[in-house]
């Protein structure tokens, strides 16, 4: 596990119950490691676009909780090429498990947001 992994997924915790410092820190940070490892937007687009589709936690548990082995299914298939991926998989996996209530759940789409903000900004597309 990478240190910038390792740091944001202590962070989560924070990030889920609101610190919009960190989530901005944090996402700026992730958003910039994954820009500069060759991960395109489009290999992490349709999961982001499912997360956003959501309406509430209550409503689509089951959604989130199944976004999770499709996680792994983006991340094996990209693995060899972009080795960046296993770690958007591993943080947004943590993530996906600390969920508890609709605040957590909004404040965790606001953070892949902001991460694919930040990598669009910093990336090489």
């Amino acid at each position: 596990m990478s240190e910038i992994v390792e740091k944001i997924i202590g962070d989560i915790p924070d990030i889920l119950t609101g610190n919009k410092e960190k989530l901005v820190r944090n996402a700026e940070d992730f958003g910039k490691y994954l820009g500069n490892g060759e991960l395109t937007t489009s290999q992490i687009r349709n999961i982001f676009s499912d997360i956003k589709r959501m309406e509430s936690f209550e409503k689509n548990k089951a959604d989130l909780i199944l976004l999770r082995p499709k996680l792994a299914y983006v991340a094996g298939r990209h693995k060899r090429r972009v080795k960046v991926i296993l770690d958007l998989q591993e943080v947004l996996d943590k993530c996906i498990q600390e969920i508890r209530d609709e605040k957590s759940f909004g404040n965790f789409q606001n953070f892949f947001e902001a991460i694919l903000a930040y990598h669009k900004y910093y990336g090489k597309e």
